[in-house]
């Protein structure tokens, strides 16, 4: 095992003092995991376990996910090597678009129950004017998450938005914003998070309150982004910030821990070159949400083609 894995768990832990009862949510983009251009070999994959470990994260969103690669060359796939070495309170599920680059949730199961796992139903494949292109080659996927030592539920959705058509992200983000409102006005449950890597482009004026992506997802107040006015790359190399959440009202003003939206850079900037070698060119993002019975809903029926269908 890499010498420095003791320092990376080590420093996580240090830097984030936590209470028992807060459910904490993260997202994290893990670069080409399984796939050629990044390939891990047994020890990193064994080191990137560990540090998945080390966040103390109860759902982790994931992005980059190539189930069937071996580039570890043992025989199993790189995710299922993964998914075993995070042990038995964990678990995971993927989603069936993407390619190589699909989508992923990894859960405690110690923590939290998740119900309603699938890919996002009613977000369809749009032509995009202007362009050769669809929106979302990656499907979102979804979850209804439910703690289980408390009260706290909500809905998750992950994203990960076009990188190379701007066109493409705006028409994501639009869909994704008529998406919500149908979602809260089914009454079926007002606590919604959208988390993920949304490929917004770099820091400065136009990403301050001004990105198309985040304004076309928060269009008339349906959601909140808790993540835009804070000036945090989350993306070690080219320094610019991607991954971003939205809340709706309701998980706002009640579960959200005010200020709890964490881009979790310790590691890198401790160990740059280690960091990007063996982890990631993606940190980790989270929040906290506070573990209160809000409404104890039902988690409906809104995922598709996951584990329990």
């Amino acid at each position: 095992m890499r010498k420095w894995i003791a320092a990376v768990v080590l420093s996580v832990l240090f830097v984030l003092p936590c209470s028992a009862g807060d459910i904490v949510v993260g997202s994290f983009n893990i670069e080409w995991f399984g796939h050629g251009n990044h390939p891990r070999d047994g020890e990193q994959i064994a080191l990137l376990a560990n540090y998945i470990k080390s966040l103390e994260v109860d759902v982790l969103a994931c992005q980059e996910i190539n189930p069937n690669g071996d580039k570890s060359e043992n025989g199993i796939s790189d995710w299922r090597d993964l998914t075993e070495a995070l042990g038995e309170h964990y678990e995971a599920w993927y989603g069936s678009t993407g390619s190589s680059q699909r989508l992923a949730f990894i859960w405690r199961t110690d923590r939290v129950q998740l119900s309603d796992v699938g890919e996002l139903k009613d977000v369809e494949r749009e032509e995009v004017s202007g362009t050769n292109s669809r929106t979302f080659p990656r499907r979102p996927l979804t979850a209804f998450v439910k703690s289980l030592d408390g009260g706290v539920d909500f809905r998750i959705v992950t994203v990960h938005l076009y990188w190379s058509v701007d066109k493409c992200r705006y028409q994501e983000a639009a869909q994704l914003n008529r998406w919500a409102k149908d979602y809260l006005a089914s009454n079926e449950d007002d606590d919604l998070l959208i988390i993920g890597d949304c490929n917004t482009k770099p820091l400065g004026a136009d990403e301050t309150g001004k990105s198309k992506t985040i304004k076309n997802l928060v269009a008339d107040d349906v959601l909140e982004c808790i993540s835009i006015d804070r000036d945090e790359w989350t993306t070690p190399e080219s320094e610019e910030r991607y991954d971003h959440a939205f809340l709706s009202g309701h998980l706002g003003e009640t579960t959200y821990i005010e200020d709890s939206w964490d881009v979790r850079r310790e590691v890198v900037e401790a160990y740059p070159y280690q960091y990007k070698r063996d982890i990631s060119n993606h940190v980790p993002v989270s929040l906290r949400l506070a573990d209160e019975d809000n409404d104890s809903q039902e988690p409906g029926d809104w995922g598709e083609g996951g584990p329990e269908d």
